[in-house]
């Protein structure tokens, strides 16, 4: 059920910072790139971060620094997830393959 609130509230709810917004991104990579988070799961985490840090820049709360390391973090992910993804795609047309040869399909 979602709530309506007010600009006063909507200020309050929003207690990250860069640097928070920053570890969780490296972190989600880095779970990525072990294998430990399925991938769906990390672009919903990520574009749930996105926003999160788009408020943040919203509401003044942001530095260039910050904003570099946060973009950087950010399409580090991306990368990963691409890769992640790509890996899958190859095995599942390396599976397809063993499978029509297995069938005396003879390609």
């Amino acid at each position: 059920m979602s709530q309506i609130f007010s600009s006063d509230e909507t200020e309050n709810l929003n207690q990250s910072t860069e640097a928070s917004v920053t570890a969780l991104a490296v972190q989600i990579n880095a779970f990525v790139d072990d294998g430990t988070l399925d991938s769906r799961c990390a672009a919903r985490l990520m574009k749930r971060l996105k926003k999160e840090a788009g408020l943040i820049v919203d509401n003044g709360g942001s530095t260039r620094t910050g904003r570099k390391e946060l973009e950087e973090a950010f399409r580090a992910v991306d990368a990963s997830l691409r890769e992640h993804d790509a890996k899958l795609l190859v095995a599942a047309i390396a599976a397809l393959r063993v499978s029509d040869s297995a069938g005396g399909n003879g390609a």
